[in-house]
């Protein structure tokens, strides 16, 4: 059996699968929407459950969006897409991230960032820090000529927990954790332009949410929204769009924003590149098991 739950290779073969998926479908013309219907169908087509919104970024557009329903948003034949989806049985979390272009402008910058991905995968074993994988990502981004997102991470992940307690970095950061066997975590390396600014800011919108803690607040409406969340979702991140057929979706929006200002719910801002530059992202989730290092997704 080895040190990694079940669950953790069954979740991660479904993101396998819909991953191939995804990459083929997306395509100019596409609404962003299409693609979030289809990952949800897939993965539960296959006994699985959406770990998280699926977050599509587009160009500078970097993390943390899920298309609100009504966008009318399609992917154009200039575009960078990323589509970073993560799927769970029973709590247990893989997390991938696959990044898809018809302009030949950014294929180096697609090729690069896969590259970055297998230097990282390659650094990746038991009582290794987890800032040596972050020098690796930057390395491999320095050779091709493009910038790692500096504030952006790769992370462990635990049950019900997508990002849990330790952090891999896109370049070289000095006494951080080291990886032990049976971890779970993901790396994502981002990168972008050697001329730009190599970071993200928050943007304008929040669309994924996740509760925090439990407490009732004696609003009964408020206080039976987080239980129905907390009794689907637990601490896994949601969207206030996927409980808008039975609340509406302009009121649902108000409760999750209720739940913010309460400190029951936290809200993720959308992240996009400081500087306007597109953003390139590929992810795997892997384990440290008995025999080193296992690639789930």
């Amino acid at each position: 059996m080895g040190l990694i739950p079940e669950g953790y290779r069954k979740s991660g073969k479904i993101t396998s699968e819909v991953k191939s998926v995804v990459k083929s479908a997306v395509k100019p013309g596409v609404a962003y929407l299409e693609i979030c219907d289809l990952v949800k169908r897939e993965v539960e087509s296959r006994g699985g459950r959406l770990a998280f919104p699926t977050g599509i970024g587009v160009n500078e557009v970097t993390a943390h969006y899920a298309p609100p329903n009504g966008v009318d948003s399609v992917f154009r034949e200039g575009d960078l897409v990323k589509v970073d989806f993560g799927v769970h049985i029973d709590g247990y979390v893989t997390d991938t991230s696959v990044s898809v272009t018809y302009n030949p402008d950014y294929n180096l910058l697609l090729e690069a960032t896969e590259r970055s991905l297998d230097a990282a995968m390659a650094a990746a074993r038991k009582d290794q820090r987890t800032g040596e994988i972050g020098r690796e990502i930057h390395r491999e981004a320095a050779r091709f000529g493009f910038k790692t997102i500096e504030n952006l991470t790769g992370h462990t992940v635990d049950r019900y927990i997508v990002h849990a307690g330790k952090s891999i970095p896109n370049l070289y950061m000095p006494g951080m954790q080291t990886l032990k066997k049976g971890e779970v975590f993901a790396i994502e390396p981002f990168l972008t332009f050697g001329t730009a600014a190599g970071y993200v800011i928050d943007g304008s919108s929040r669309t994924i949410f996740s509760i925090v803690a439990r407490k009732k607040t004696g609003a009964q409406e408020l206080d039976s929204f987080a239980d129905m969340v907390w009794n689907e979702r637990k601490t896994l991140p949601f969207t206030p769009q996927w409980y808008a057929a039975d609340l509406g979706a302009k009121r649902a929006v108000e409760l999750a924003d209720r739940l913010v200002a309460r400190k029951i719910a936290r809200a993720y801002p959308t992240l996009v590149e400081a500087s306007g530059n597109p953003v390139a992202q590929f992810e795997h989730t892997m384990a440290l098991d008995e025999g080193g290092l296992v690639v789930l997704t």
